[in-house]
């Protein structure tokens, strides 16, 4: 059984770097959401169309939602490749479309101050590595609510500073 809301039927999710949607459809399927999805890359985002997902071809400094329309936000593993110019506008979006009361979810690449390295899978491009739930949690109506450090590959807890990925859960009050 679906959690309702009581002004629209299911919850509503934003996957921020949905991809092709595969973790999307799992969430419509598995837990009855009403789910979106925003992602840079075009093909990805046909792929999803073709599996009847509702994604955009966008950016997170710029989702193309109205205001107060998503219960739920994740961010998986796309802050790292953000320029960090663009982060207040990523967070302030974020804000925007999210409903008071609203959660928002944080998987990505952890490191306890800024940090940035040639990103290896493409030349000219860099990796940044930070404490992203800061982006909200500075913020008086966020609230951390959990933050589990792991390492990237192995998922539990790993001596290398570099392998460390922090999952977070804010919620907005």
């Amino acid at each position: 059984m679906s959690q309702q809301t009581p002004d629209s039927g299911a919850l509503k999710l934003l996957e921020v770097g949905a991809s092709n949607g595969v973790r999307l459809g799992r969430v419509q399927r598995e837990l009855g959401m009403d789910v979106a999805g925003v992602e840079p890359s075009a093909a990805a985002v046909a792929e999803a169309r073709t599996a009847g997902l509702n994604l955009s071809v966008g950016t997170a400094e710029h989702l193309p939602f109205p205001d107060t329309t998503f219960d739920v936000i994740v961010f998986g593993f796309c802050l790292y490749l953000c320029d960090p110019a663009d982060l207040f506008r990523i967070a302030a979006e974020a804000d925007r479309v999210l409903k008071k009361t609203g959660w928002i979810i944080i998987q990505d690449f952890y490191a306890t101050a800024p940090a940035t390295r040639p990103y290896h899978h493409l030349d000219g491009v860099y990796s940044r590595k930070m404490d992203y739930r800061t982006l909200f949690s500075w913020h008086p109506a966020y609230t951390c609510y959990s933050q589990r450090i792991t390492a990237h590959q192995t998922r539990h807890f790993a001596d290398d500073p570099q392998e460390w990925v922090a999952t977070s859960v804010l919620r907005k009050l």
